[in-house]
């Protein structure tokens, strides 16, 4: 008998790919095309079902001749399909916030470790009824937990037998209970581990050595150790390119609408689909237009793009005339959150839909909605406690003239820099423009409240998050107001956030003491990318994304050349992982969660809205590409701000 395997599949896949890649003696079959005579000939068979969303399923009459070649003890893969021996399944189901974790003591995969984690992403699995599998452990079983890259306990967890995700039923029956097929443009990670596992399993099938060399995947990023040698002209056009292709992402993603009078989309959410397809998240939000206004203004300071500069003027007068309260009465002024929560308003997202603006006032010499601006402060000073701080977010239909009251009249007791230092940060700014002394005062009041608690501010994430998110409003602090105590904050913040650098210019994510809020697992709410201390995770939706832009308006405010070492080092790190793909809704963007280690974006999904392949218009691309074009309009504004 020639050695010759049958595949049996309804499509393409990656893993068809890779057979044929390898250039495997096979012939492939579709159910219902399968040989009359049998599959005698057959040394070996695989049956892909991961192509599609629902299993795969023969006709009996062909599953009597593969259940025949498999009691003669010839090695069958078995990958999504709905029964095969005496397994199966349940109906199909969402893997969204589970972790596939490598569990096997008896078949080791070079470059996987025992208590590894892989992720399928929001992938699709069949679990078998336990009544009808193997009880022994499996290669690869399913977890729900908050972990980064390795779950260390993995002998002395609890195991439902129905968990398992790949597993030898019988010495020569592989079972894979996952859509395995798809692990390319699904964009299973770590990469370097998912292709290790590919290559174990088809080897193991075929009885021959299968090479990944070819696998191209979805995505690659330059990598930041290349971006170091990067200084002055080079490091020069290197942002540009990066700008650029950021700009062209929100252009090709369709997220602007109608030319930003609409707005603009919030971008992607994290759940990437086994065909490639990642969800729209269809929010539209004051914060992303704001901040999208900015990067586009920046561009047109730039490169004088008259395009840009209608899709800026669009933004930002769809921050102010459309998503602002115009009525008299308690809530005017306000600026809603998004076309979702209408009636609620978080001050950190106001004072991002809004500063970009002010800074192009403060270096145009404009004068455009300062008006509204100051609607929008005294809303929030309204509801803004003695102490400087005001609560998370305040909602219309709990807000009641007396509530308003009561919230001007006792201590907010918020010392957040994630809810509170940008908001007192645009306060600033106001003042700058319009010299009114009581929103300078406001600012001055609740920055010294946050920076009397420093370093055990309120967290949300985590410690690096509230350093990260202070050192921008502590740079306009200091240009205000020029007290020396005001400067020493943000040399403390920022000798503070050293003992989070990592060697690609990255700052990962840390928590002193456990403390942030957010640290709910399971899909239960919002979540830190950061498990336990010692992660290499980066996080650029709540922490690195602020940095760019904060870095070079310390150097500029400051003229200390320390500012500029770290806007420098923080970019070359921003210009390494930025995404290259044919894939337009990746091409020139970056994502929340990128692990440091693997040098790849990888990160617990317990966040239920904002996982670590999320996209932020705003937040992300919008926020690092501000950054960027800030330092390359050095020449233009440096002097505006050493004023």
């Amino acid at each position: 008998m020639s050695k010759k395997v049958a595949v049996i599949t309804r499509g393409n896949s990656d893993i068809l790919k890779v057979l044929k890649d390898n250039k495997v003696a096979m012939d492939i079959f579709k159910p219902g095309s399968l040989p009359k005579e049998g599959l005698g000939e057959y040394s070996s068979f695989i049956l892909l079902g991961g192509d599609q969303e629902e299993p795969l399923f023969l006709h009996p009459g062909e599953r009597i001749f593969v259940e025949q070649e498999l009691k003669k003890g010839k090695k069958v893969f078995a990958e999504y399909c709905g029964s095969i021996g005496s397994v199966y399944f349940e109906n199909p189901s969402t893997t969204r916030f589970h972790r596939l974790v490598f569990s096997a003591n008896k078949a080791p995969i070079k470059g996987i470790d025992h208590g590894d984690i892989l992720d399928d992403q929001c992938g699709t699995r069949i679990r078998p009824h336990k009544e009808f599998c193997s009880t022994e452990e499996p290669v690869l079983r399913y977890m729900n937990f908050h972990s980064h890259k390795a779950y260390k306990d993995i002998d002395k967890s609890e195991f439902d037998s129905s968990d398992r995700a790949l597993w030898f039923e019988k010495e020569n029956l592989l079972i894979c209970g996952f859509r395995l097929a798809s692990f390319v443009q699904g964009r299973y990670a770590p990469i370097k581990k998912i292709h290790a596992l590919v290559g174990y399993i088809l080897s193991w099938v075929v009885e021959e050595a299968i090479t990944m060399d070819r696998v191209k995947p979805v995505y690659s990023i330059k990598g930041p150790e290349k971006m170091k040698a990067l200084e002055g002209d080079k490091l020069k056009e290197a942002v540009e390119e990066s700008t650029k292709a950021a700009l062209n992402w929100l252009s090709s993603s369709k997220l602007i609408i109608d030319e930003g009078k609409g707005g603009i989309y919030e971008g992607y959410g994290t759940e990437i689909y086994p065909d490639g397809g990642q969800r729209f998240a269809d929010l539209i939000r004051a914060d992303c237009a704001g901040e999208a206004a900015m990067v586009n203004f920046f561009d047109y300071l730039y490169s004088g793009s008259k395009e840009r500069a209608v899709i800026a003027d669009n933004l930002t007068s769809f921050v102010y005339d459309t998503m602002q309260i115009k009525e008299e009465g308690p809530y005017k002024g306000m600026v809603r959150w998004s076309n979702q929560a209408f009636e609620t308003c978080y001050q950190d997202d106001v004072a991002r839909a809004i500063n970009g603006h002010l800074l192009r006032c403060i270096i145009t010499g404009e004068r455009s909605y300062l008006e509204e601006t100051k609607a929008a402060l005294d809303f929030m000073i309204r509801t803004t406690g003695t102490d400087g701080t005001r609560i998370m977010r305040t909602d219309i239909c709990s807000l009641s003239e007396e509530r308003i009251k009561e919230l001007s009249e006792t201590p907010g007791n918020l010392a957040s820099a994630h809810y509170n230092a940008y908001y007192l940060g645009t306060m600033l700014l106001y003042y700058k423009l319009t010299g009114e002394e009581s929103y300078k005062e406001m600012a001055v009041k609740g920055l010294t409240t946050i920076m009397n608690t420093y370093p055990d501010t309120v967290r949300e994430q985590s410690q690096t998050e509230e350093y990260c998110r202070l050192i921008l409003p502590l740079s306009w602090l200091y240009w205000i107001t020029r007290e020396e105590e005001h400067k020493a904050w943000l040399y403390k913040v920022t000798e503070g956030l050293q003992q989070f650098k990592h060697s690609s210019g990255a700052y990962v994510e840390w928590d002193e003491g456990y403390k942030a809020t957010m640290r709910n697992t399971k899909g239960d709410g919002e979540c830190s990318l950061l498990a336990e201390n010692g992660d290499m995770v980066v996080d650029l939706l709540y922490s690195n994304n602020w940095l760019p832009l904060a870095f070079i308006q310390a150097y500029y405010i400051t003229g200390d050349e320390l500012f500029k070492k770290l806007w420098e080092e923080n970019v070359r790190f921003i210009l390494g992982i930025q995404l290259i793909s044919e894939d337009e809704k990746l091409n020139g963007a970056w994502a929340r969660g990128f692990d440091v280690e693997y040098m790849e974006y990888f990160g617990s999904p317990a966040d239920a809205g904002w996982g670590p392949w999320a996209m932020e218009s705003g937040w992300t691309i919008g926020e690092i590409a501000a950054g960027l074009y800030m330092g390359l309009l050095e020449d233009k504004v440096k002097a505006v701000f050493n004023s």
